[in-house]
């Protein structure tokens, strides 16, 4: 059974973290649901306003002037603090109150109640929607602390349901980032949305250098939606800023239903398959050859980005690589220990940013992208950072391997295989059930081939 996500994981929440929220979508609420999950000292603040419907939200709530701020002053606050975080763990600080909101604090005070033993997170909701699923920062938008640590763009999903000027606070604003002609009953798609999360005029304006990014798609309920968000995550992820995106739905049972992280399929077609006496990545299926049509599979996933390491027979692989669209990697050391010193090889030239591989095997021409999509699905959805898909009790391939196995895999001696991994690590591994057989398959010999490609009938 894969574990539900939790906040503090999800956003890798670690103490003396000072959070950042901005854009539209429901900040607030989770602001608080990030507070009410965090086990230890939180401070919840504002540097807009908060209403006293939102104020109801924290177990107990102070006010601190701008005479309290001084040197002098701030010391007698920070024991109140001190006290209210003993009693309760968590504490909303605001402004002076007028009626039924408080104006926020200087973007200045939030990192100062990191110190002295106050709190060991604080949250900060930097920016004011009027309750829209989406808006566009104006330019005194947002107020993000300069020592901001993670800044957190949300957007509600349901800003794909209606015109833009129903569901955007400054839309005449938003449809100038997009580059957008604005009509008010234009309506915004998914890869807009993913621009906008990432425009250094829309979700990263005022982001600290040094700041994490991760965005987050809320109130995401049904398939549909899902899917959606995926499309917006997928166009976040193109940004080098954004370390990864959250999908949930932050005030439901089930706030979270996935981190999309960057995975890279890396698709070996090194070998001089020696007992197919040639190279079978390079035999004819269909239209295209063997490998090629194992690109194809892969490519209709939703498999962030592949490339193919190559090695026997370099050029040709690369020939068909180019045809796909695709990146060659080449393993001069591909004969000794052909799998696991071209695994290496890509592990090697992989991009910071990617957080795990998905292993494909250059001879899978049938393997489903629907099967890909289970892996990749588990993956994200937290079931753990060694996947591997099984068939009525057998394991087969492809396989994912995440970030954190990277160091044992490139230790891995030039004899071993990758399943050794796998076998090393048994307990931590995660078994997804399929009823696709062609996890079992790969094209070892001439038989196979056969027995296999579609022009065999």
């Amino acid at each position: 059974m894969k574990p539900d996500w939790t906040f503090p994981h999800a956003f890798r929440l670690q103490p003396s973290d000072l959070v950042a929220f901005v854009g539209g979508g429901g900040k607030t609420s989770l602001m608080f649901a990030l507070a009410q999950a965090w086990r230890g000292r939180v401070v919840t603040t504002t540097t807009t306003r908060i209403f006293a419907t939102q104020m109801r939200h924290a177990p107990i709530v102070l006010s601190i002037s701008p005479e309290e701020t001084t040197d002098a002053q701030f010391v007698f606050f920070q024991a109140e603090l001190v006290s209210a975080l003993d009693r309760f763990g968590h504490c909303l600080v605001v402004g002076p109150v007028s009626g039924d909101k408080a104006i926020g604090v200087s973007p200045a005070l939030p990192a100062r109640f990191l110190t002295d033993g106050c709190a060991d997170l604080v949250l900060v909701e930097a920016d004011g929607s009027r309750m829209r699923p989406v808006k566009a920062p104006a330019v005194h938008e947002p107020v993000v602390p300069p020592e901001a640590t993670l800044v957190v763009p949300v957007v509600g999903i349901d800003a794909l349901n209606g015109r833009i000027a129903d569901v955007a606070h400054r839309p005449e604003i938003l449809c100038k980032i997009l580059g957008k002609e604005w009509s008010p009953g234009a309506r915004l798609t998914p890869s807009e949305i993913g621009c906008l999360l990432t425009h250094p005029q829309g979700g990263l304006k005022g982001v600290p250098e040094l700041a994490r990014v991760i965005p987050f798609i809320n109130k995401v309920e049904t398939a549909e939606q899902r899917r959606w968000a995926r499309m917006i995550a997928r166009d976040c992820l193109q940004s080098e800023r954004i370390e990864q995106v959250v999908i949930g739905a932050a005030q439901s049972k089930r706030p979270i239903w996935e981190v999309q992280r960057r995975v890279t399929a890396v698709i070996l077609a090194a070998g001089q398959a020696k007992r197919m006496g040639q190279t079978k990545q390079l035999l004819p299926w269909g239209q295209t050859t063997v490998l090629g049509q194992t690109i194809r599979q892969v490519k209709a996933s939703e498999v962030h980005d592949w490339l193919v390491v190559a090695g026997h027979e370099a050029a040709a692989v690369a020939e068909v690589v180019t045809a796909e669209g695709g990146y060659v990697v080449y393993n001069p050391a591909y004969a000794e220990g052909e799998m696991v010193s071209s695994l290496k090889t890509a592990v090697r030239q992989l991009s910071p940013l990617v957080s795990a591989v998905l292993v494909v095997l250059g001879d899978q021409p049938m393997i489903a992208p629907e099967t890909i999509n289970q892996l990749l699905t588990a993956y994200w959805e937290g079931a753990g950072e060694l996947i591997a898909p099984v068939y009525q009790g057998r394991r087969g391939n492809p396989v994912l391997i995440g970030r954190p196995y990277f160091e044992a895999l490139l230790n891995l001696p030039p004899g071993e295989q990758p399943r050794a991994l796998l076998q090393r690590y048994a307990a931590e591994l995660y078994l997804v059930e399929t009823t696709d057989e062609a996890i079992l398959w790969d094209l070892d010999t001439m038989a196979d081939y056969q027995r296999w490609q579609p022009d065999s009938e």
